[in-house]
């Protein structure tokens, strides 16, 4: 006979609600300082700051006290694996996370997770980009020991952060899920971005003078944004151009956090340099554009 007795453990993710992810990510670092009073972080070399906003990871990071090191990223924000092993291997009492970068996962995310999980390293997801690719796609934000989500990345919303418990104990009390309260679909949100994604990569393969980073959209992504790395041009001058021509770009990470100056990885070096996102809606590029085969040009022409 089946029975009809829920299982509790196995099947059930902790939503907490918070009001930003960065206050998600504080709750989970002192969550980790209970057992390890003296720990250590270890981070991705890619984490932007603003004067306004400060630094959304490393900022908590600051905040918690532990000790902190960065592992190498390439110029697509790949995970440089053996350099993430030897930063964690010898001390596996640390917590490591992993950035799902503009939506996207790692193309060795599940070999990574794995050799994470077998080496008993606690590790955590961040997933304020990518908490669609998580909850629709269910490609991301389930293997770590927590992760975390920023609403209003993909919702129209002021605030509003998720700590997701991925282990909860059996006797912890359950939280409400908060996403029954907003009252979007979001499947449709889902699809329609990747169908904006999809018609924007179209358009801008066949544009000179950028380098679209994931040029296809694998099975369970909903990206955020479409991360670009501007070719012969200075960014920031494309970035108030095609603004003030209401094109709507985003130049997220232009500046790295002080930590990262000395930084050998290409991510901090060049990536910070070269890189703005569109945002995945279609009226942001017209026919014109394609018709010059040339970004630049049509931009910056009188």
């Amino acid at each position: 006979m089946i029975s009809k007795k829920a299982i509790k453990k196995k099947f059930r993710r902790n939503f907490i609600k918070t009001n930003s992810a960065r206050d998600a990510w504080s709750k989970i670092i002192e969550e980790y300082k209970i057992t390890n009073p003296k720990g250590k972080i270890i981070l991705p070399a890619y984490i932007g700051w603003s004067p306004n906003e400060g630094s959304g990871i490393f900022d908590s990071v600051l905040k918690s006290g532990l000790k902190f090191d960065f592992y190498d990223l390439s110029l697509h924000l790949d995970i440089n694996f053996e350099d993430l092993k030897q930063k964690t291997i010898k001390d596996k009492s640390q917590l490591v996370l992993l950035v799902h970068y503009f939506g996207f996962v790692d193309s060795k995310y599940d070999k990574i997770t794995k050799w994470l999980s077998e080496k008993n390293i606690f590790f955590v997801e961040d997933c304020a980009h990518a908490w669609l690719t998580d909850l629709i796609g269910g490609v991301c934000g389930r293997k770590g020991a927590f992760s975390f989500y920023s609403l209003h990345k993909l919702l129209p919303l002021n605030t509003g952060g998720i700590m997701v418990n991925n282990s909860p104990e059996e006797n912890l009390k359950p939280q409400i899920s908060p996403f029954f309260e907003l009252n979007y679909d979001l499947f449709s949100i889902y699809s329609i971005r990747r169908s904006n994604y999809n018609y924007l990569v179209n358009l801008l393969n066949k544009i000179n003078g950028i380098e679209v980073i994931y040029k296809k959209l694998e099975d369970g992504i909903c990206p955020q944004t479409l991360p670009v790395i501007v070719e012969d041009y200075d960014r920031t001058k494309l970035y108030h151009q095609m603004n003030d021509k209401g094109y709507g770009m985003v130049s997220l990470y232009h500046t790295m956090i002080k930590q990262l100056d000395n930084s050998s990885s290409q991510s901090a070096n060049t990536l910070s340099k070269n890189l703005f996102t569109f945002f995945i809606l279609k009226l942001f590029l017209e026919k014109e554009i394609t018709k010059s085969n040339n970004l630049i040009k049509y931009v910056c022409k009188e």
